[in-house]
């Protein structure tokens, strides 16, 4: 009672064991010594490869002076980057190991874990540059990235939105409670039982969404979108936390209201996910 909690490293911690044991097999709470003390670290080097990666650089609007690298920026991302590759490097190399001799307990019993299943691709391969290690590191690293920090971060804005509106909490309490009890955990199936959360994730997703910018594209001939003219080769970011804030799109922009996912066209369930469709339901994508 009383005492300061990080909802984000919490959360982050969480995310980090979860994924790290479906990749691998082992996490930074199974793991100890110097591969805990690296993940330990992982989130500090998390954040700032995302803070450089926002930041303003003078090289984007005047290219020839990339090679200056006056803000220094490049050799703080190259610095970064050296922490995470120390880690997936000692995670490939130990796997490699494990499975050579062929002690590991999952090898003996069938079951695999995703690395393992990536390096066994790679030696299938009758060409060495179709599929090696930069490939499964550069896989690993995405999937770690965008697991950990887009998660933690939305769970920190939930529980900032739920803290800032009572009303909301209630019956959120109250859902979880008739759905899955004081004393229970919470299972797969109890999921599409839980519309009123997964309102509230949706609203919070559209107030705050974790990447203000979607993945940026770049068109391979000239074209027309919404009336607009984009030349080949122009780099076009979309806004997605700006048209999520547009009175045109939304009623009342700014105020956190769940219940406008629910009985509205902006179901909860999503317009383009339906029963019988071979993708996941959405409430099943968005928790985990």
């Amino acid at each position: 009672m009383g005492t300061k909690i990080d909802i984000n490293k919490i959360a982050f911690d969480t995310e980090l064991n979860v994924v790290t044991n479906m990749l691998w097999g082992c996490s930074k709470s199974n793991e100890g010594g110097e591969f805990a003390d690296m993940l330990e670290r992982f989130r500090e080097v998390e954040f700032k490869i995302i803070e450089l990666m926002g930041t303003p650089n003078i090289s984007d609007f005047i290219p020839f002076l990339s090679r200056f690298d006056l803000q220094g920026m490049n050799q703080e991302m190259l610095k970064q980057l050296e922490h995470v590759e120390r880690i997936f490097n000692y995670i490939i190399e130990k796997k490699m190991k494990i499975s050579s001799n062929k002690k590991d307990e999952a090898v003996k019993d069938g079951r695999k874990d995703f690395l393992e299943i990536l390096l066994e691709l790679k030696e299938e391969k009758n060409d060495p540059k179709s599929f090696n290690i930069i490939h499964i590191k550069a896989l690993l690293i995405n999937i770690v990235v965008a697991a950990t920090d887009t998660t933690s971060t939305m769970a920190e804005w939930v529980m900032a939105e739920i803290l800032n509106n009572p009303s909301v909490m209630k019956k959120v309490q109250d859902e979880l409670t008739e759905v899955i009890g004081m004393n229970s955990i919470v299972e797969e199936y109890h999921l599409p039982k839980l519309a009123y959360l997964d309102a509230v994730i949706k609203e919070t997703l559209r107030l705050h969404p974790p990447l203000p910018f979607l993945i940026q594209r770049c068109p391979d001939e000239s074209c027309k979108v919404g009336g607009y003219t984009i030349p080949k080769g122009t780099v076009v970011y979309i806004n997605v936390w700006a048209i999520q804030r547009d009175s045109k799109n939304w009623t009342n922009p700014l105020e956190f209201k769940p219940e406008r996912f629910l009985n509205h066209k902006y179901d909860y369930n999503g317009n383009n996910f339906k029963d019988g469709s071979v993708c996941a339901r959405p409430s099943h994508v968005m928790v985990h």
